[in-house]
C-alpha cells in the first residue's frame, strides 16, 4: 500500500513538474516551422481554437508540441515515424475531418523528409468506429 501511495505520489510530481520543463525546452528551441490553421481542433486529446501556430519537437522524437503564437493555447502529441517516407518535399499538418471536427493526424517536415503519425485519442477512435474513414485536410505551413 505504501509503495502504492509513493508511486502516485512520484507520478503527480512528474506529471506537475512536465509544463514547466518543456517550457524552459522551448524558450530555447527555435519551433521546426509555424502555421495559420483557421478551424478548431483537437491535438493530443487537447481541443485547439483556430490560429497561428508553431510546432516543436521539444527534444523527445515521439514528442511534437503545437503553441499557439499567443501562448494562450498549448498540445502535446505522441506521434511515431510513418511507415512511409514522404514522396513529396514539403511541411504541413494533416488532420482527419469527420463531420465538423478536426484531428491532427500528421505533422510533415520538410528538413528531415519524415512524417510523425500522430497517434489517436479516444475521441477520434469513437468517430471514427461511428463515422467510418474521414477526410483528409492539409495545412501548409507558413514560409
Amino acid at each position: 500500500m505504501k509503495t502504492r501511495i509513493l508511486n502516485l505520489a512520484v507520478l503527480v510530481v512528474l506529471v506537475a513538474l512536465l509544463p514547466a520543463m518543456l517550457h524552459a525546452q522551448m524558450a530555447i528551441r527555435q519551433p521546426l516551422f509555424r502555421v495559420d490553421i483557421p478551424f478548431a481542433f483537437v491535438a493530443g486529446g487537447v481541443h485547439l481554437p483556430a490560429g497561428h501556430y508553431s510546432v516543436y519537437h521539444p527534444g523527445d522524437p515521439y514528442l511534437v508540441v503545437i503553441e499557439k503564437d499567443d501562448g494562450r493555447a498549448r498540445a502535446m502529441a505522441y506521434v511515431h515515424p510513418s511507415a512511409t517516407s514522404p514522396s513529396e518535399s514539403s511541411t504541413k499538418l494533416v488532420f482527419n475531418k469527420y463531420g465538423d471536427q478536426y484531428f491532427l493526424s500528421q505533422v510533415w517536415t520538410e528538413p528531415d523528409r519524415e512524417v510523425h503519425q500522430c497517434f489517436r485519442c479516444r475521441a477520434e477512435q469513437t468517430l471514427m468506429a461511428q463515422a467510418g474513414k474521414p477526410r483528409l485536410v492539409v495545412v501548409a505551413a507558413k514560409r
